[in-house]
């Protein structure tokens, strides 16, 4: 049972339910992390904005999910690991290149290793990549935009993340029924 409780359209101001309805029409599905989050205004306002603005980086959907599922794992977030399995099967990421995210093994895909190993080196870091480690990446085929959208979806699944451990957000119906993943 969720510690925080997710939040009614009557606890929220209009301009905000209305966005929630909207996005979860769009999404097909009513996720119980986004109605926490609307627990607070002032989060909820930075937190969508955030999320549109991230659709629209420098960073794939693929790039993204990559980054969400990973972080999803080391942030030990119960919630965002079967909603980002959910995610990544849904734009077509194979099972079992989510499953090498999930269990720390590299995934086959270049691109996929390639966003892995920045992601890696800006979180081991903090942000303060050595001057070899920042060539390599650039190198690599990571831009410097691509760089810093990664810290933008660093700091997106960090809201979502630590939302969902502080109210321990019961997994919805809909992400409970994931099938196993294939190796």
């Amino acid at each position: 049972m969720a510690r925080i409780p997710v939040a009614s359209p009557e606890q929220m101001s209009s301009e905000t339910s209305q966005q929630l309805d909207e996005l979860f029409e769009d999404w097909g599905e009513r996720w119980g992390v986004i109605q926490t989050i609307a627990n607070s205004p002032n989060l909820i306002k930075t937190f969508l904005p955030m999320h549109e603005q991230m659709q629209h980086s420098s960073l794939s959907d693929d790039d993204r999910e990559v980054i969400d599922l990973y972080l999803a794992m080391d942030n030990g977030c119960h919630y965002c690991i079967p909603a980002h399995i959910y995610a990544s099967r849904d734009l077509g990421l194979p099972d079992k290149e989510i499953a090498a995210i999930i269990e720390r093994r590299e995934p086959t895909d270049p691109r996929r290793r390639l966003v892995l190993k920045g992601l890696k080196a800006l979180v081991e870091s903090k942000g303060a990549l050595s001057d070899q480690i920042y060539s390599e990446l650039l190198k690599g085929g990571l831009s410097v935009e691509n760089l810093l959208d990664i810290i933008g979806e660093i700091a997106h699944c960090t809201i979502t993340n630590y939302t969902n451990r502080l109210a321990q957000t019961d997994i919805d119906d809909f992400l409970e029924k994931q099938a196993p993943l294939e190796k």
